[in-house]
């Protein structure tokens, strides 16, 4: 039996799962789905405690709020959490960032065997302000083009809706999928076969992702979207502002190797496209001094249509990131809503279905232990 828990503090900020959304889903998984509600500092407590006793694996952390709080994601200067940059036109808040993510308190939970569910806007986009827990700061987009899952973040101007990969095992309805990742094809694993490394306690799935729901993307132009942020120097001070084209990343991940193979002397002209991963297929021909002759080509830059996924689960270590609903989760009471009260519920069971799947069950909250003692 795991130890569940459900995050869900008033004292620090959300993003796309709004307040009511949060309090009903958090609600719902304490109430039938043997979950214990902690705020920010009991997480942290309960995650010090796991990895300290080497007890991480028996742990799972459903996050209702999507702004990792600073409190298990401690990367940034408690006492000088931002500096502010300005130019001409725009002015940025740029985090101060003194050590790694993988060296972040949740990170080294998941490492070592823990399972996190995440939902709503992207992981670790934001991170709660250690001077104002209700304040985020925008994270990832000052450190690497790349998320700090490994995943390529895009930005699709439309996507088709999100359907399962897999509906025997995580059957979804469609939904506006809104932030799909991408990953190269030979680190993306299936489904069964995680089941396997799970039920048999293999410590990891070499840093795979399983796709859950996955959709087709859209890549526009004549508009395709850059991301811009200040270059920090190891000194601590900002340097102007790279530009990185989305697109550009893209076309490296879809280029096309062709090797291209000539006997001289003979007639013999073989072309070979090759994946993703770069991995040859040899040919074996007689009657002449054979070259080789490798090209490289990429897409061009017209609209891209891709096939992205919307919710995955990804190995990291000996624990699991699990990443469902990209999409904004908002009630009635939220403003602008975008899902019923009995959708929310419906995730709750959604997600302890998941996790039995894959031969996780939550043991019985408190509350229920002392029911059950009482009758």
């Amino acid at each position: 039996m795991s130890k569940c828990l459900v995050y869900y503090d008033e004292k620090r900020a959300t993003s796309w799962i709004g307040n009511a959304a949060g309090e009903v889903l958090a609600n719902e998984l304490k109430k039938n789905k043997g979950f214990n509600i902690v705020n920010a500092s009991e997480l942290r407590q309960k995650l010090e405690d796991a990895v300290r006793r080497n007890e991480a694996e028996k742990y799972v952390v459903v996050f209702t709020r999507d702004v990792v709080p600073h409190d298990v994601f401690d990367v940034i200067d408690e006492n000088n959490p931002l500096t502010e940059v300005k130019t001409d036109n725009m002015r940025f808040r740029v985090p101060n960032i003194v050590k790694s993510p993988d060296s972040s308190l949740l990170m080294k939970f998941i490492y070592n065997g823990g399972v996190v569910v995440w939902l709503g806007d992207i992981p670790f986009w934001y991170v709660t302000n250690p001077k104002d827990g209700m304040d985020k700061l925008e994270l990832w987009p000052h450190n690497s083009p790349f998320t700090i899952l490994g995943t390529v973040q895009i930005f699709p101007n439309s996507t088709q809706p999100a359907i399962s990969m897999h509906k025997d095992f995580y059957e979804v309805c469609a939904y506006p999928s809104q932030r799909p990742v991408l990953y190269p094809q030979n680190y993306v694993q299936n489904i069964k076969r995680s089941i396997i490394f799970r039920k048999l306690k293999i410590n990891k799935c070499d840093d795979k992702l399983i796709p859950l729901a996955k959709t087709i993307a859209v890549i526009g132009i004549p508009n395709p979207w850059y991301l811009s942020f200040p270059i920090i120097l190891p000194n601590g001070q900002v340097n102007g502002f790279q530009l990185i084209n989305i697109l550009d990343i893209i076309n490296t991940i879809t280029k096309v190797t062709i090797v291209e193979s000539k006997v001289i002397g003979g007639e013999a002209k073989i072309e070979i496209p090759l994946s993703v991963s770069g991995s040859m297929a040899g040919v074996s021909i007689s009657g002449g001094k054979e070259t080789q002759v490798i090209k490289e080509t990429a897409p061009n830059k017209l609209p891209i249509y891709l096939e992205a996924y919307s919710s995955w689960i990804k190995c990291i270590g000996r624990g699991l990131f699990i990443r469902l609903w990209d999409y904004e989760i908002r009630l009635d009471k939220d403003g602008n809503a975008t899902v019923t009260e009995e959708e929310v519920r419906g995730m709750a069971r959604s997600i302890k279905s998941l996790l039995k799947k894959l031969g996780i069950k939550c043991s019985k909250s408190l509350l229920h232990q002392a029911l059950f003692k009482f009758k």
